[in-house]
């Protein structure tokens, strides 16, 4: 990494350990529910893995990426869902948090043509910083450049804390709804015990719509998001199109005190394995040091099975892009 970049990332560093942790930004739910509110866990009716990887920010070579992985899928014997994820968030050369859970959803019906799931999440979140590759201004010497050293603000080794996250949804007919509370043990991502180096509660709403207008081999998904994470907003709106196994979508996303993103993707379905690739790029905001591409993302999804069509619950049919 060049000396820029190192420099950069030892600042953006010292901010984040000095400041409550944040969940990263995906752009978008689309393909990635379940770690978000763990009552979407088995409502397509399928088993299925999800792979996404995400480049954020990718024309300023920070090297901010992020991998994601996930199965869920509908277990009659549990009259529910169940299932696991796992989030790698690497910051270049710097640091990484590791993420991963398991979940269960119990699904029910709550009146003749409404559904509801309620589920529960545990997970574990370990942040490591790789103090080697961080440069603080106490490593530099004006007259033998990079001498190392300055590493008081770095810990000595990774840090590893208990999560949990609750939420429901509400289904019926085409649309859907749901609501969860994350980060309920607001655990600490440093040594300390202080208030500011707590990851604050992350409330997310969310909501779509299954349509076919005119043809059945044709649907339109338009969804919403909402999330909200300390005195941080983060606001989605798209709609993902579908005909005869290709797919395509537009999206809208913006963050409060950040910037505005447009986002177009494309997907190929093609019988078990669907493949997808998003790009957003930044139309507002954010200043002129972090203009243009946003985010690049590509996924892939392998589902097992088909659809119960004799299952009690109702069956959602989620935004994969």
């Amino acid at each position: 990494m060049k000396l820029r970049n190192r420099t950069l990332a030892a600042a953006l560093l010292i901010c984040t350990l000095t400041l409550s942790g944040q969940d990263t930004w995906y752009g978008s739910l689309s393909g990635m529910q379940v770690m978000y509110n763990p009552a979407f866990a088995g409502v397509e009716g399928v088993s299925a893995i999800k792979i996404s990887a995400f480049s954020f920010l990718p024309g300023n070579g920070f090297g901010l990426r992020s991998v994601y992985a996930s199965y869920d899928g509908y277990f009659r014997s549990i009259r529910g869902g169940a299932g696991a994820w796992v989030s790698d968030d690497i910051p270049g050369d710097v640091m990484h948090d590791l993420r991963g859970g398991a979940f269960y959803s119990y699904h029910f019906r709550a009146g003749r043509r409404l559904y509801v799931t309620a589920g529960l999440t545990a997970a574990m979140i370990s942040r490591n910083i790789r103090s080697g590759s961080v440069i603080l201004p106490g490593d530099i010497d004006p007259f033998r450049g990079i001498t190392g050293g300055g590493t008081e603000y770095i810990p000595p080794g990774p840090i590893t804390r208990f999560d949990l996250g609750t939420g429901f949804t509400v289904s019926s007919a085409d649309w859907f709804a749901g609501a969860s509370i994350m980060h309920l043990t607001r655990p600490s991502l440093s040594d300390d015990a202080l208030e500011h180096n707590r990851v604050n509660r992350l409330l997310t709403l969310t909501g779509g719509l299954s349509l076919t207008p005119g043809r059945k081999d044709f649907s339109l998904l338009p969804s919403a998001a909402l999330l909200i994470q300390g005195d941080e907003a983060r606001i989605y709106l798209g709609s993902e199109a579908s005909w005869k196994g290709l797919a395509g979508a537009l999206s809208l996303w913006h963050v409060t005190n950040g910037f505005t993103a447009l986002g177009a993707s494309a997907g190929w379905e093609v019988t078990t394995v669907k493949i997808m690739l998003s790009y957003s790029y930044i139309i507002s905001g954010g200043g002129a040091s972090f203009g243009g591409t946003s985010m690049v993302k590509a996924g892939v999804m392998f589902s097992f099975g088909n659809v119960e069509k004799s299952r009690g619950a109702h069956i959602i049919k989620l935004p994969l892009l």
